[in-house]
Parts: structure tokens; C-alpha cells; sequence
């Protein structure tokens, strides 16, 4: 097996960045291969979504909090190859967020609909290295909308994959005090394929 990073990433907070990594860790988590949430978000709420979860969706997955450059870089080199490990970045920091990127097998980018969120992922999408693939996930999104489809017809035609959409529902960001919804997994089981799907061609 080849080891497989995959890194959420957003330049701002509130975008569904930590919810994303929770249920693409879970998604990943198989009898064949562990996942890993590598959280290099000072906040670490991806470490205290898991620490105080009794779902067990969630309990085998291993959690190592990586704050800093030297800590991520530590936690990335003694992961094994039969994992997938799955790293929450930290909004604001573009050192970590660069370090992150450039050995990430894949990149999912988590964002909402909204003029002010396009310029922030086109941004984002600049730092990602030309070899590794990358698709959005719309978070939150009211699917109904005019608004909704423009924004994705906009990042079609600009080239930018779209590889899933989690609807509006409470249910799904419930965090450490709920257990993952079905519709939450739902949603995201879409975009774990598309990232399969992406690591396999690499």
C-alpha cells in the first residue's frame, strides 16, 4: 500500500475545514488500513472532536496534534504506508499551510457560497503544487439556490473540480457532543471517492 495525505485546507475559519476531516477520516477508516487525523490547528478541534466522542465511528481513528512546522513535519515522517492520514490545517498560518500542501498526495478545499469565499480559495488554489490534485467540497450549501448553482458553474468553467456538495443540515457539524450523521456521511462518502479515485491515477 501507498500512503496517502490528504489535506484539508482553507485560508479562513468556519468553512466546515475540521467537519470535512472528521468524516473523510471515517470514511477511511477500514479493517485494512488505520486513519489519521494529523491536527495542525492550534485550536485543535479535530483532537477534541475525537477525545470526546463515544461514537465509534470515530474511536479507532488515531489523533496527533501538530501545531508547528517541526510537529508536523514529525508526525508526516513516522506515519506508516498502510495509512491514510488526513491533515486539519490551521486558517491564517500560510507557512504550516504551505508545508502541509507540498506533501499532500491530495488537497480537498472545503468552501462555502459567496463573493467573499471565492477569492480566498483561488487564493489557496495558487499555494497547491501543480502535481496534486484538488476538488472543493460546497459545505453548508443551500443546493436551491441560484446562488448555489452560479457558484459552481463559475469554479466549473474556471476549471476547478467540485468534487461534492453537504447540504445545509444542522446534523452534520453536530461535533464532539453528537455522533456523525448518517446524512453527514452520507454526503461526504461522495467526495472520499473522488479522493480515492485521485490518489489511484497519481
Amino acid at each position: 500500500m501507498t500512503l496517502v495525505i490528504v489535506v484539508v485546507a482553507a485560508l479562513k475559519g468556519g468553512v466546515g475545514k475540521t467537519t470535512t476531516s472528521v468524516y473523510l477520516a471515517a470514511l477511511a477508516e477500514t479493517k485494512e488500513r488505520r486513519a489519521v487525523i494529523v491536527d495542525a490547528d492550534p485550536q485543535a478541534s479535530a483532537a477534541d472532536w475525537l477525545e470526546n466522542s463515544d461514537d465509534e465511528q470515530v474511536g479507532r481513528i488515531e489523533i496527533i496534534e501538530a501545531p508547528t512546522d517541526r510537529l508536523l513535519s514529525k508526525a508526516l515522517d513516522r506515519v506508516g504506508d498502510d495509512e491514510i492520514v488526513v491533515v486539519d490545517t490551521p486558517p491564517g498560518n500560510e507557512r504550516l499551510l504551505a508545508k502541509a500542501l507540498d506533501r499532500a498526495t491530495v488537497v480537498v478545499v472545503p468552501t462555502r457560497v459567496g463573493g467573499v469565499e471565492t477569492p480566498r480559495v483561488e487564493a489557496l488554489l495558487d499555494m497547491v503544487p501543480q502535481r496534486v490534485p484538488t476538488g472543493l467540497v460546497m459545505c453548508s450549501a443551500r443546493t436551491v439556490t441560484r446562488d448555489y448553482q452560479d457558484t459552481v458553474d463559475g469554479w466549473i468553467e474556471a476549471g476547478v473540480e467540485v468534487w461534492g456538495t453537504v447540504p445545509e443540515r444542522v446534523a452534520i457539524a453536530a461535533g464532539p457532543a453528537g455522533w456523525l450523521a448518517g446524512d453527514g456521511i452520507e454526503a461526504y462518502r461522495g467526495v472520499w471517492r473522488r479522493v480515492q479515485r485521485a490518489a489511484r491515477g497519481l
